[in-house]
């Protein structure tokens, strides 16, 4: 180094230390380029009450050495406007910041960099060599080797902090959705890479963002593991998303068959699961928000009762069918053919009655005097309701066939 090279690096080490007097002792790094026989430092600094501009109470101008054959390496405020020490106020977000270099004769330099106060743990730090865009972690004091052309004013380096990441999970919404969320924050950086693997080291997902936010969906419960890397610095983390409470609506009737001569009440028990809200509609009109409802009808016929249930974001229902008649002792037909255990009883308004004494599957087909089919179903009830009451007038035959032979047909006036 040249006495007038040596008498600026005096000068700059001791306008920092008179500096840093009163300051923060920590979060400074000096960048010393060594080349062609000589060398030339700067600084940059974190510190409380310093800004991106010039503060003359924390910041040096660069004096350059006179001599055209010592190198160079310095930050600027703005073009024109170079610095030795750059003092930067301490940062919430990812920041890089520019180095530049003067380089007298094309050949290879050496950068050092020394933490001359050490790197508080909310920070990371690496250096990028622009030109090849190759990152270097930086882990402590460090050297490294470039070969340069003759240059001048040359953005030669971007010096890179990253800070800590933010994440958010939003865990699965209701059972089976498979919709869980991640969301991570990677302030003040729009060029980094997002890998997300689960227990089994799978890559399920990677993102190339080009804003701070990488958003990912569609995440089935379990555990998951993230890398994030930017500018050779890597951020990892675990998450996990949660599965949802299965939700059930579901519920018992004390009868399938209830009878006006009787109160024609039906009693429900609610068995449903991880509901907080229900809504009943008894399929006459009639409705109710109770856990456990107790409804009487008032007319005969066929009605399905449906549970609605919820929760803060999933829906679930079940349906099931009451039969309402008029009484149970009122029978103005009963036919059993060849004593194969079959009867059919009529209750007015339409609605009969299918008795057996199995559970076997029952075919049951109920035809026009025509001989056109109008209903079928198939059902294993030993009491089966069959009501007719939305068809017109006339004459009806039907026919049962059971999967163990036996067999009723009846004919029917409506």
């Amino acid at each position: 180094m040249g006495k007038m090279q040596k008498k600026i690096g005096v000068l700059i080490l001791s306008h920092f230390l008179t500096l840093t007097a009163f300051a923060q002792h920590n979060n400074a790094f000096r960048f010393k380029i060594t080349g062609n026989g000589y060398s030339d430092e700067t600084i940059i600094r974190l510190i409380n009450g310093a800004t991106e501009n010039f503060d003359s109470m924390y910041d040096a101008w660069k004096l350059f050495s006179p001599n055209p054959n010592v190198p160079s390496i310095y930050t600027e405020v703005s073009s024109g406007q170079e610095l030795s020490i750059n003092s930067l106020p301490e940062f919430t977000e990812d920041k890089s910041i520019t180095l530049y270099t003067n380089i007298p004769t094309s050949g290879t330099y050496t950068l050092s960099i020394d933490e001359i106060y050490p790197l508080t743990s909310n920070y990371k730090i690496s250096l990028t060599e622009i030109t090849s865009n190759t990152h270097y972690r930086i882990l402590g004091d460090t050297a490294l080797i470039f070969t340069f052309n003759t240059q001048q004013n040359n953005p030669s380096f971007t010096f890179n902090l990253s800070t800590p990441l933010t994440y958010s999970i939003i865990n699965e919404t209701c059972f089976e959705f498979n919709d869980g969320s991640l969301t991570i924050n990677n302030a003040g950086n729009t060029n980094w890479g997002v890998e997300i693997t689960d227990t089994n080291s799978l890559v399920i997902a990677t993102n190339n963002p080009n804003s701070n936010l990488s958003n990912f969906n569609n995440l089935v419960p379990g555990n998951y593991y993230v890398s994030v890397t930017s500018k050779g610095i890597t951020d990892e983390f675990s998450f996990s998303i949660d599965p949802s409470s299965n939700l059930v609506a579901d519920f018992n009737l004390n009868s399938d068959t209830v009878y006006l001569s009787e109160g024609a009440e039906v009693i429900i028990s609610n068995t449903s699961q991880n509901a907080q809200n229900y809504s009943w509609n008894f399929g006459d009109g009639g409705s109710s928000n109770n856990i456990h409802p107790t409804y009487f009808y008032s007319s005969i016929g066929n009605y399905n009762i449906t549970l609605s249930v919820n929760n803060s974001n999933c829906v679930s229902e079940r349906v099931k069918q009451v039969t309402v008649l008029q009484t149970p002792d009122v029978i103005t037909s009963i036919n059993e053919k060849n004593g194969r255990n079959i009867k059919l009883a009529y209750f007015g308004n339409g609605n009969y009655q299918l008795k057996t004494n199995d559970n076997f599957d029952k075919k049951i087909v109920v035809f026009s005097i025509t001989g056109k089919q109008v209903f079928k179903d198939v059902t294993a009830k030993s009491d089966y309701n069959l009501n007719l009451g939305q068809y017109s007038s006339g004459i009806y035959i039907i026919s049962v066939l059971t999967e163990n032979g036996q067999i009723l047909q009846e004919k029917i006036v409506r």
